[in-house]
């Protein structure tokens, strides 16, 4: 199938994506399923012994509520004749990297350097949600290191920062994207890492997670008189922690 085929295959699944959203919304009981169903997904990293329940019966609810609606089952239809048609090769076929400029790839890279604190009332800072492809350099004070972005890649460079004698705090928040921070030699590191599926690199160490938290902390940290401590919340995406 040639490129044209491809764009028609694509648009039609959007069309028909876009139309099962419209039928979800207007059927009342099937967005209270979905509702309700999301919401246990979410309840269930608050209750650690019933998270699997919580977790079974949500995305239940969730799959049962799409799969009720007719388009559904059109859009798999016609996503089994394309791939009967190209075979193995659908993921090669599809090649978006051609068709469109994804905006998770593009990339945001964080210089950062230190200052001495000041006055915090009324400071307000604008949060950028897309990764840009320009090299920048955002000046932060260290008891207030906070990122928030809707996807995209991210490098936190703290290789030429000279760190306070402290517990040093980056926060994190991410829907969709890479991050990787670079740690000056001789710091200590504290990771804590919540992600709906990726991994977190730490140490040539590679953990893969699925809706888990997870908390590493390097054999120095307690001792290092110079401390980071990365706090990170990610839907979809990879964390890599480095030294330089």
């Amino acid at each position: 199938m040639d490129k044209i085929g491809l764009k028609l295959f694509l648009f039609l699944e959007s069309l028909l994506f876009l139309f099962t959203l419209y039928q979800l919304f207007r059927n009342f009981d099937l967005l209270l399923i979905s509702l309700i169903g999301f919401i246990l997904i979410v309840l269930s990293k608050t209750k650690p012994k019933k998270r699997n329940l919580y977790l079974s019966i949500g995305w239940f609810m969730l799959i049962l509520s799409v799969l009720s609606i007719f388009t559904t089952w059109v859009m798999v239809g016609l996503l089994m004749f394309y791939f009967i048609m190209q075979g193995g090769n659908i993921l090669e076929d599809l090649n978006l990297d051609s068709l469109i400029d994804i905006p998770w790839k593009k990339k945001r890279y964080v210089g950062v350097e230190s200052r001495e604190p000041d006055s915090k009332v009324g400071v307000r800072r604008k949060q950028q949600w897309l990764g840009n492809k320009e090299i920048g350099s955002d000046i932060f004070e260290w008891d207030n290191i906070n990122i928030s972005i809707l996807m995209g890649d991210t490098i936190i460079d703290l290789g030429n920062t000279l760190l306070p004698d402290e517990q040093n705090v980056i926060l994190i928040r991410k829907g969709l994207g890479h991050t990787k921070v670079i740690i000056p030699l001789g710091v200590g590191v504290s990771v804590q890492h919540s992600v709906l599926k990726g991994n977190l690199i730490f140490n040539q160490e590679v953990y893969h997670l699925s809706n888990e938290t997870i908390t590493i902390v390097d054999e120095d940290y307690h001792s290092a008189s110079r401390k980071i401590k990365i706090v990170c919340s990610t839907l979809i995406g990879d964390v890599e922690v480095i030294y330089l």
